[in-house]
């Protein structure tokens, strides 16, 4: 009989009170009894003992879970006697779920068919027609307990969900109906569907929209301080004794040894040529600066250290553009053109002084390069070709594989820190002289100069013109084509090419 085992330990009936029932508590005489409503469940590890032990053996039965209870109202008519109650008509509390995040188990409507004590049998025609009776409230309403699960210390106080008469129904179908309903996104039938946001162009360590913007930026930025220097340069000319000085020195002077006029073919080649590496070498110098990983590398046929493919394109022009200088140098002294851009006289300084007075303050000095150069120009000119040229090529050389290797001799001469600390200025000095030199070409007699250097006359029409754009699309070309999938093919030629 059911009321000759104790009763499983609950919650305590009273806020800060023991378990309840009282340790050793067992009713006498009847099967349940009467339960207040709203009696706690049973402790989570002796439920779960007891439901453990019921699994077991409900899985060698006929699994009693998936036909469904009999309604309240229908066991209510006809109750099952008293000395036939079994676990089977007395439902087991729920206690906790058996996995993380499961359902409280066993599944609700759960009775595991087993005799608690020997019962007669039921009769044949209720048992083949008729399925397991419902408990009444009150039976459902008291503790169950099982013989076979001895009582445990009292476990701490838990929330447990109180048992309820409703149909069993399957552990997956009921999980799918207890899960929280998650928040659907409805689509608005104006909105378009998202594109995929494209990725920045990327030149450098910066976008094409950032290098726009650092342009505008800059750009902005010269003409403001252009305005400022053309200002102060004006404000510098109402100077007491600064007007003689510009008259006496108006900015070129007679050169001690009169060269021909006007400019030979070497010299109009050579000078274009000049300019179309000096570009290229801009290009892969920063190419070579910036590089993450080269695209390919280059060992020579003879052996050598292994090098990216930038550097050697780097290389391979410098010693084009360095050809092309000596060429320019042998040249210019051979034919006596060389009095043009070397100073021969003291006065160049002062004069180059009032000239560049002159173009700060937009009144271009008095000036006819057919002839000669004013003083600034001649300063400039020899400088570039005498002075920054050599130091370009002279760091070029320590940083490259062609200089001495443990000559510590060389070493403290020229450190190669010295080199690089030199090389890189000089390259953006070259670039500063380019422009300024193009500005004042257009902005002085623009027809005039480039017919001075493209169609060698000194004449007014468009042919030089035409010429200068022609070598500028020219320098645009070269300017894509030097990359690795193209060059690769020429530096094979000279040595082996390999993506490693």
């Amino acid at each position: 009989m059911l009321g000759s085992a104790p009763l499983r330990r609950g919650l305590p009936r009273v806020a800060g009170g023991d378990p309840w029932p009282a340790e050793g508590f067992a009713p006498e005489g009847s099967a349940a009894q009467p339960a207040t409503k709203g009696t706690p469940a049973p402790a989570a590890p002796e439920m779960q003992a007891a439901q453990e032990s019921a699994q077991a053996e409900a899985t060698a039965a006929a699994p009693a879970a998936s036909a469904p209870a009999a309604p309240a109202a229908e066991t209510a008519a006809a109750p099952a006697p008293a000395a036939a109650v079994t676990l089977s008509a007395t439902p087991l509390r729920r206690g906790l779920p058996r996995s993380a995040g499961g359902d409280p188990w066993p599944a609700e409507g759960f009775a595991p068919e087993r005799a608690v004590a020997a019962t007669p049998a039921a009769p044949a025609d209720q048992s083949a027609h008729s399925e397991p009776a419902a408990p009444s409230p009150a039976e459902a309403a008291a503790p169950v307990s099982t013989p076979s699960a001895p009582a445990a210390p009292p476990a701490p106080a838990k929330t447990a969900q109180p048992a309820a008469a409703q149909p069993a129904a399957a552990p997956a179908a009921q999980a799918a109906a207890q899960a929280p309903a998650r928040p659907t996104a409805v689509a608005s039938p104006a909105a378009s569907p998202a594109k995929p946001e494209r990725e920045p162009r990327m030149i450098g360590s910066r976008s094409l929209s950032q290098w726009v913007k650092l342009g505008s930026l800059g750009v902005a930025g010269l003409i403001v301080l252009a305005g400022i220097i053309v200002l102060a340069a004006r404000g510098v000319t109402t100077l007491p004794g600064v007007p003689e000085f510009v008259e006496r020195y108006p900015g070129e002077y007679h050169p001690a040894v009169v060269a021909d006029e006007g400019f030979p073919a070497w010299a109009r080649w050579t000078h274009y040529l000049n300019v179309f590496f000096m570009v290229l070498i801009v290009r892969t110098g920063l190419t070579v600066r910036h590089q993450q990983k080269p695209e390919a590398f280059y060992t020579p046929k003879r052996g050598g250290k292994k090098i990216s493919i930038h550097l050697w394109l780097h290389t391979s022009i410098d010693l084009l553009w360095l050809a092309n200088g000596i060429i320019f140098v042998v040249l210019l002294f051979a034919t006596g053109h060389w009095a043009r851009i070397v100073p021969t006289s003291w006065e160049v300084f002062p004069n180059a002084a009032s000239a560049m007075l002159q173009y700060l303050t937009l009144d271009w000095p008095v000036e006819n390069g057919w002839v000669n150069y004013n003083a600034l120009q001649q300063l400039m000119y020899f400088i570039i070709v005498f002075v920054a040229a050599p130091i370009a090529a002279i760091t070029g050389v320590r940083m490259n594989e062609w200089w001495p290797k443990n000559n510590e001799k060389l070493d403290r001469v020229f450190p190669a820190q010295l080199a690089r600390a030199l090389h890189y200025p000089t390259m953006l000095f070259f670039v500063v002289f380019v422009i300024i030199h193009v500005f004042l070409v257009l902005t002085t007699g623009a027809l005039r100069n480039l017919n001075h250097m493209f169609a060698g006359n000194d004449g007014a029409g468009w042919f030089g013109f035409w010429m200068f754009a022609a070598g500028l699309v020219l320098i645009a070309v070269a300017w894509v084509l030097t990359r690795p999938l193209l060059i690769a093919p020429i530096a094979s030629v000279f040595g082996k090419v390999s993506n490693r």
